[in-house]
């Protein structure tokens, strides 16, 4: 797939993201769409966590937690975070 392509099957990705229990991005911008619009289709009580050790600019995200890492540790803080 190359920049500017459609994102193969994006709207079952979507169907998926609206029914998480728990939505965990790793190691990205966060900036590349469409995928980086997934998060937007989880429902705002569910939370979110955000593992990359450069900060993404998202704002507008209810429910949403940092964890400013390397996806081996920031992973690490995840599992101790949800066991």
């Amino acid at each position: 797939m190359w920049f500017g392509e459609a994102v193969p099957m994006m709207e079952v990705a979507a169907e998926i993201a609206s029914t998480a229990e728990i939505f965990l991005v790793v190691g990205t911008s966060m900036v590349v769409y469409p995928a980086a619009s997934l998060i937007d289709y989880v429902a705002d009580p569910v939370k979110k966590y955000v593992v990359d050790p450069k900060r993404p600019a998202v704002v507008h995200i209810p429910n949403l937690e940092f964890i400013e890492e390397k996806a081996s540790i920031g992973m690490e803080k995840v599992k101790h975070i949800l066991l």
